[in-house]
């Protein structure tokens, strides 16, 4: 009796995954779609927009790996629901195991959540990918992951090779002048600021950190016109931002 009960069971087991819907060519471009125009949405800053239709992309094919790394993101970085966005990088990269970008984007929510080693491992595996084109990415955040652990000369080693194979990777030399301010290297730290200043002229934080690094070596004058060019280029949602800025324009 309990060997008929139990392949009767594995015959409803078997007969159930037979039933899984697999998505249609239709569903399947519908879901190409509803992402391309997510990434549209997200390009303009509608980030509720963006998600609404990345979701509608997985309603069309859960098996998205790209829709599951944009959502990822969108959880991550824009509404800070980490739990949630790491399920949806997991999801990328059990659909695409080679899906560099996914990697990259867990380790950089496990740096988020302090968790440096496994963000390190994550790193180390997407720089592995020769074909990788952001490898500069994991290896400069691979380094803030070091130098978060203490590890400073490895970490300034990584960052520096980050930004000499990708120059304009504003982040990079935001860190370094964090790194080199942070360790009483205010010269250095300055250098590395005014760098961030130049790759992304229109960031408002830049001309606030070069502004307050200058103000600690005494380039009076300099640290005013960086302060002004932070309250400048502050956007809207930077309100915080703009009004330091134009306190510390109006103290100097």
């Amino acid at each position: 009796m309990f060997r008929i009960a139990s392949a009767c069971c594995l015959a409803f087991v078997l007969a159930s995954a037979g039933c899984a819907h697999v998505p249609t060519e239709k569903e399947l471009r519908s879901s190409e779609i509803h992402y391309d125009l997510g990434v549209q949405a997200q390009q303009h800053g509608h980030v509720q927009d963006a998600l609404a239709e990345y979701q509608k992309a997985l309603e069309q094919n859960p098996d998205n790996p790209e829709a599951h790394n944009a959502v990822g993101i969108l959880l991550h970085l824009s509404f800070r629901r980490l739990d949630e966005a790491s399920t949806h990088y997991e999801k990328a990269l059990k659909l695409r195991p080679t899906f560099s970008d996914a990697r990259t984007n867990l380790g950089n929510l496990r740096l988020d959540q302090g968790r440096y080693d496994e963000a390190i491992k994550l790193y180390e595996e997407a720089l592995n990918d020769m074909q990788y084109r952001f490898a500069f990415s994991a290896q400069g955040n691979m380094g803030w992951a070091l130098y978060k652990k203490g590890d400073t000369a490895n970490a300034l080693q990584n960052i520096k090779a980050a930004v000499t194979t990708n120059p304009e990777f504003c982040l990079g030399f935001r860190n370094l002048g964090i790194i080199y301010d942070e360790t009483g290297k205010t010269e250095e730290a300055c250098r590395q600021f005014a760098n961030y200043r130049e790759k992304c002229p229109d960031a408002a934080e830049a001309y606030h950190r070069e502004g307050v690094c200058q103000a600690k070596l005494g380039q009076v004058d300099a640290a005013k016109k960086a302060f002004a060019g932070c309250e400048a280029k502050a956007q809207p949602n930077e309100q915080v931002l703009k009004d330091d800025c134009h306190q510390l324009l109006e103290h100097l």
